[in-house]
């Protein structure tokens, strides 16, 4: 009676702990942060000219050069870029701080705005039409997965800018795009 007792909190015993080792998590036990957003503030100047208020008109390469490697290792240093599940472009605005004639954001009628990288083809990211307000221009972001884009530390954005009027100015605004980065195993 004692071996088979014996035999059977040995059983027993190797059942269990070969269970609790097959069940935990090894891996360094490595939190996966949730979704997390990656703010920017970039001040800028832009020469504007419009003189056809029907077309657009392309603005130079504005470099955003995010670290997206450098944003993550902040959250959990045990994870890299790539680790990337999805990144997006989730909010964008342009706010008006000054200009040389006076003019205001509402010279703008409608604006697109794209990513690109090298080695890759731009992408539209975002747009505004029939705009009136002189302080902020909202950018309506798409819905575009954007994991190459900002894999690559050398990353830019491009405008294209439709006025609302013919109009000659330099305006200082800040760009703020706001991209949702989730990462995981």
């Amino acid at each position: 009676m004692k071996k088979l007792l014996l035999r059977f909190v040995l059983v027993f015993g190797l059942l269990g702990t070969t269970t609790l080792s097959l069940t935990s998590c090894d891996k360094d036990d490595i939190e996966v942060p949730v979704p997390f957003d990656i703010p920017l503030t970039l001040e800028k100047d832009l020469p504007f000219a419009t003189v056809n208020t029907s077309s657009y008109l392309r603005y130079p390469e504005i470099p955003l050069n995010i670290d997206v490697d450098a944003k993550i290792k902040e959250k959990n240093s045990k994870l890299s870029v790539e680790n990337l599940k999805s990144v997006k472009l989730t909010g964008f605005t342009i706010d008006y701080i000054s200009s040389t004639l006076g003019n205001k954001l509402n010279i703008i009628n409608g604006a697109k705005v794209f990513i690109k990288a090298p080695n890759l083809p731009e992408v539209l990211v975002g747009t505004v039409e029939n705009n009136t307000n002189p302080n902020t221009l909202t950018i309506n972001t798409t819905d575009t997965e954007l994991i190459d884009y900002l894999k690559s530390k050398q990353n830019s954005l491009f405008l294209e800018i439709k006025g609302a009027q013919t109009s000659l100015d330099e305006l200082k605004v800040n760009l703020k795009p706001v991209f949702k980065i989730t990462v995981g195993l």
